[in-house]
């Protein structure tokens, strides 16, 4: 989430803020577990620290390793927060139980800009940076400029979310990276433009049934704000044509 979108607090009471049992999502950027996991509070134990459910992945237990520095993203009637922790302890009680600190200054993140859709939306998109590009300094916006897209192979993928900053995507293409570039086909969305450019910042390799896929995380890299906003408005018409037909 790019700190544009989110305003530092000067204070967050613990004790005030959150609840027992309030859902709760993690983001780990790094390591073997990298990705987003859903979890709730157990308890508060000052105002620096709380006790979230170990979370489960496919049924089996994210093992954070302790020290592991991650986000915790809590939901409030005005706002959506983004609190930095670390995990200082494990214990057992009836469940499996992570103790958290807080080690760093709370941001309350625009709830517009956190917005995201669930979908099920299969698409296309091209790899147009690879690594050893991108080792070098590069021009984002000269790289884009300079892009045919006729030279570049086309891969399949299925989109799972959107937002206004990026989209979390399945696919079977397995020597996708972090940081690469790519262009993702949106000519589904009925929007101004075709298709739009964005960074990875994530793939996780999943095994279902023996299939191999890798969910892949990206940050939409916008060359207007006009883009983003004719997406934020897309989205926000996708969610209330969901509700009226009663999917969401």
């Amino acid at each position: 989430m790019s700190d544009r979108n989110a305003r530092p607090l000067n204070r967050f009471d613990l004790s005030r803020r959150l609840n027992i049992n309030q859902n709760i999502e993690l983001s780990i950027n790094y390591g073997k577990y990298e990705g987003e996991y859903y979890s709730q509070i157990a308890d508060i134990i000052d105002e620096k620290h709380f006790v979230i459910n170990t979370p489960f992945s496919e049924g089996k237990v994210v093992n954070i390793s302790r020290g592991m520095k991650f986000k915790v993203f809590t939901r409030e009637k005005n706002g959506l927060y983004e609190l930095p922790v670390r995990l200082v302890k494990r214990k057992v009680e009836t469940t499996p139980l992570l103790v958290l600190e807080l080690i760093g200054i709370v941001k309350k993140i625009q709830e517009r800009e956190f917005f995201r859709l669930e979908i099920y939306q299969e698409s296309k998109f091209t790899l147009i940076a690879e690594n050893n590009m991108l080792n070098r300094e590069v021009d984002i916006e000269e790289l884009m400029d300079n892009y045919n897209s006729d030279k570049k192979h086309i891969d399949t993928a299925i989109i799972q979310d959107i937002s206004a900053s990026g989209l979390k995507m399945v696919t079977k293409k397995d020597d996708l990276s972090k940081n690469q570039i790519i262009e993702i086909d949106f000519d589904f969305a009925n929007l101004p433009f075709e298709s739009i450019f964005a960074r990875i910042v994530r793939v996780t390799k999943e095994v279902k049934s023996e299939i191999k896929r890798y969910s892949v995380g990206v940050e939409f890299i916008y060359q207007n704000k006009g883009d983003r906003d004719k997406l934020m408005q897309w989205l926000f018409s996708k969610q209330r044509e969901l509700r009226r037909k009663g999917l969401i």
